[in-house]
């Protein structure tokens, strides 16, 4: 149901906002479900919870980039989302379940800091607000739909944190590779290369079609969200390197936690 604030018309829809609230209420009982009260009990059960978040968002958008057409020059598309509602929806739900979890993650890792740092915690933040914001002024949320790609390589540093007593097991050095590949491969060369710079090359073409001032600014604040984001990618990739460095190449015996890299 379509609200105005300030003279823009909001798109409040209901189903959107039943998704994003269940969505954080499931992620909150599944975490309070699972065993354990220490740092690191909370640790590993917020990697479950990672997990599972992983697994429902990384389908829907792998099938989507599969299967369906993706124009990243048009101002249609990738501002307002495909022509067909449904595609549309698919997106749009797809980021309300995601909204929920890191808005259930964010509380969690400020009521137990050991979930995560202050980069995760300002990461999370920015996403709760241009999710939101998003969703709600159809504004820029295929994008935030697309980028979810970036996820590829999520489980596996969560899987390098869970095996880290192991590091002789296949399953930590397959992980850390793993992580290592996949967090340069799906965050800097797909979102970063190829989905964020055609973004920047087509982005006056995108704020020429909007309609108003306010539209407009909101592209320029989400773009710049957007662009916070590859410095956040670029900075964490930088960190990966140097515990490759420092662990002198030995990804396979070596566990190096990268909250204490300065």
């Amino acid at each position: 149901m379509p609200t105005t604030i300030m003279g823009t018309e909001l798109d409040v829809n209901n189903n959107e906002m039943i998704v994003a609230f269940g969505s954080f209420v499931l992620h909150s009982l599944f975490f309070h479900l699972l065993p354990g009260k220490s740092d690191d009990n909370h640790k590993i059960k917020s990697c479950y919870l990672s997990h599972f978040h992983c697994i429902v968002i990384l389908v829907s958008c792998l099938a989507y980039w599969a299967t369906m057409p993706v124009d990243l020059y048009s101002s249609q598309f990738m501002i307002i989302g495909p022509e067909e509602e449904w595609q549309s929806q698919w997106m749009r739900l797809t980021v309300c379940f995601s909204l929920g979890y890191f808005l259930n993650d964010l509380y969690l890792i400020i009521i137990h800091p050991s979930i995560g740092g202050f980069d995760m915690l300002v990461h999370h933040i920015v996403i709760g607000v241009f999710f939101t914001s998003g969703i709600l002024d159809r504004c820029c949320t295929p994008y935030h739909f697309l980028f979810m790609i970036e996820e590829l390589s999520t489980p596996f540093l969560n899987l390098r944190f869970q095996f880290r007593d192991q590091k002789d097991s296949n399953v930590y050095f397959l992980s850390q590779a793993a992580f290592v590949i996949l967090f340069f491969l799906s965050r800097i060369v797909v979102g970063t290369g190829f989905v964020w710079v055609n973004g920047m090359f087509a982005l006056q073409g995108y704020l020429d079609a909007q309609p108003n001032d306010w539209k407009r600014y909101h592209i320029l604040a989400q773009m710049g969200a957007c662009s916070f984001s590859r410095v956040l990618n670029f900075w964490w990739m930088w960190k990966i390197v140097k515990i490759v460095i420092r662990s002198g190449g030995k990804i396979k015996t070596t566990y190096v936690n990268e909250d204490k890299i300065d």
